[in-house]
């Protein structure tokens, strides 16, 4: 499958989060949130083996899979991969359930057949997750408009169960940024909770120079959504030496206000924020690096969730040729 992960990596190329693994910081205003005051932690791997790996997904000519949305419903967790093939466009998305994280059942029914949108390849990627007050399920997802080759804007889909059919919204919730902004060659990974009477989402935006940062979106309904105009957090932001990008945001609600772990250098970082706008570091450690999870070769992506007071991480870890996902768990300090 080695072919089939250079394909995955080259469609990430797009997809902002591979993009600039490669690139400098460009000319982007630097947010600068203090890198003090928030506890260090660290991501502990919590499985004796990868608790999902594209073999799981059916006829074998998956190599890769990306952990793409992790919630919880009734006592259940849910999940949604994407497996990767070889040729290129040739991508799938799934829902599994676990009652423990650990052992995973994948779905026979396509969630997303129904979804409506045509979109260029990787296709959709699911990101969140949630159910509204009355008890619709709603879907976050990013995915870029075909024919385009990249530019990523972000939807919204509803379904009556959290494992779908989806079908989505026939406009983009959150497009691209105006030319000569800091997100206006792509934005994807929404991450969405809701806040107060409304919703606040983080994201990841891409700019000319493919620096990729983080911003904020708020909005009361879920569906009209007003950005901040500058990223909330960058490569600089955390104080790492030589950091090259911001990227992947995976948001929770706490009683202190939000807590974020996001893909820093193929690491993951955190910060914390009393009202997801102005954010603190945990520092320039990272909580999680590639030699923390056996074979790993590197931290693709990863999707977070509060379980029972717990965040529970499904790690995307990069082995040869592919890809495959472990279980961790964020500790943090007493």
């Amino acid at each position: 499958m080695a072919n089939g992960w250079r394909v995955l990596a080259a469609l990430a190329i797009t997809a902002l989060t591979m993009t600039a693994c490669d690139n400098a910081l460009g000319t982007s205003p630097t947010p600068s949130p203090s890198t003090s005051g928030a506890s260090a932690g660290s991501i502990a791997v919590v499985s004796d083996a990868p608790v999902l790996e594209a073999s799981d997904l059916g006829d074998g000519h998956y190599g890769a899979i990306l952990s793409a949305a992790y919630f919880e419903a009734d006592g259940i967790r849910h999940a949604y991969v994407v497996g990767f093939g070889d040729a290129p466009g040739d991508q799938d998305v799934f829902h599994a359930t676990s009652p423990d994280g650990l052992g995973w059942e994948i779905d026979e029914n396509p969630a997303m057949e129904e979804l409506g949108l045509d979109l260029s390849r990787p296709g959709p990627i699911p990101a969140s997750v949630i159910q509204e007050e009355d008890g619709t399920w709603v879907m976050y997802l990013w995915g870029i408009p075909a024919p385009l080759s990249r530019g990523g804007e972000i939807y919204r889909a509803t379904a009556e169960s959290p494992a779908g059919p989806w079908v989505a919204d026939p406009e983009p919730v959150l497009p691209t940024g105006d030319l000569g902004t800091w997100d206006d060659s792509g934005i994807d990974f929404p991450a969405v909770v809701p806040m107060g009477s409304g919703f606040l989402m983080l994201y990841g935006g891409l700019d000319g120079s493919d620096t990729t940062q983080i911003g904020v979106a708020t909005s009361e309904d879920g569906i009209t959504w007003q950005k901040d105009p500058e990223p909330v957090l960058n490569a600089a932001s955390c104080g790492k030496p030589g950091a090259q990008y911001a990227a992947t945001p995976r948001l929770m609600a706490t009683a202190e206000g939000y807590l974020l772990l996001f893909e820093q250098d193929r690491e993951t970082a955190m910060a914390t924020s009393p009202d997801g706008h102005e954010w603190t570091c945990s520092g320039p450690n990272p909580l999680l690096v590639a030699e923390d999870v056996p074979g790993g070769q590197g931290i693709h992506t990863f999707a977070a969730a509060d379980i029972d007071g717990t965040v529970s991480v499904l790690i995307e870890s990069l082995i040869d040729g592919g890809s495959e996902i472990w279980l961790g768990e964020l500790q943090l300090p007493d």
